[in-house]
This record gives C-alpha cells, sequence and structure tokens, in this order.
C-alpha cells in the first residue's frame, strides 16, 4: 500500500471519527436580534444544557407598511409560531425554526429537508471511499 492510498485512508477515518463525535463543549448558535433578513451574526456557547438554536422571522404589519427581520439565538424551549397576532393596530407573524447542532440557526430556513442533507453526505462519502479502493 503505497504513502497515497494510506492518505486517503487516514482522512476517510478522520472523517468519520469527526462526524460521529459528541459535542465536547456546549452547543453553539448564531446570535442577534430584530435584524434584517441578510445580516449574519456572531456566534455564542448556549448557557442552556438542553437549548435549542433558535431562528425567528418576524413579519409585522402596520396598515399598508411591511417589515420583515431575524431573531437568531439560543433558548431553553423552542417557541412556538405565532401567526396574525394583533397588538394596538400592528399585525405580527412569527415563524420559528429550532434545531440542536452546532450553528445550524445560520440561515432563514428555506423547506429543505434532513434527508436531503443525508443524501448529501452519504453521496460526499460515497464519492471519499470509492476514490480511496480506486
Amino acid at each position: 500500500m503505497n504513502s497515497f492510498h494510506t492518505t486517503k485512508s487516514c482522512v476517510l477515518i478522520l472523517l468519520v471519527a469527526l462526524l460521529c463525535a459528541l459535542r465536547a463543549q456546549g452547543l453553539k448558535c448564531y446570535n442577534c436580534l430584530g435584524v434584517p433578513l441578510d445580516t449574519s451574526c456572531s456566534s455564542m456557547t448556549c448557557p442552556y444544557s438542553d437549548g435549542f438554536c433558535v431562528t425567528q422571522v418576524a413579519e409585522v404589519t402596520v396598515g399598508s407598511y411591511k417589515s420583515k427581520a431575524k431573531n437568531n439565538m439560543c433558548s431553553p424551549i423552542c417557541p412556538t409560531n405565532l401567526q396574525n397576532v394583533e397588538i394596538l393596530g400592528t399585525v405580527a407573524n412569527v415563524t420559528s425554526f429550532c434545531c440542536t447542532k452546532d450553528l445550524c440557526n445560520a440561515a432563514v430556513p428555506t423547506g429543505g429537508s434532513i434527508w436531503t442533507m443525508a443524501g448529501v453526505l452519504l453521496f460526499s462519502l460515497g464519492s471519499v471511499l470509492l476514490q480511496t479502493l480506486l
């Protein structure tokens, strides 16, 4: 076995070990409140041992004026969605997305599936394994 195949095998083993490793530190979440949807946020370590990374998208309507903003945060609970909540003539719709992986609340949810992500990961690992065997 030459050094090229040995290197590929080591990379594959390291990749599998990293994917299977448990989180040694607390959950890391992006954190920002009331910012535009395309704004990037800083990260923080969640202080809650069983916390959630949360992304909320709030759409607020005052008369004919509409505005959207997002909140990214760590929360001890997964908040529920609020639809058509009216407060002093202001109507708000808040959609919440919760997850429990490091930095999983990076973007506004697009409706992607966990199965799509699993398929992409398996395809990537299969490609590396095939290259290793050839």
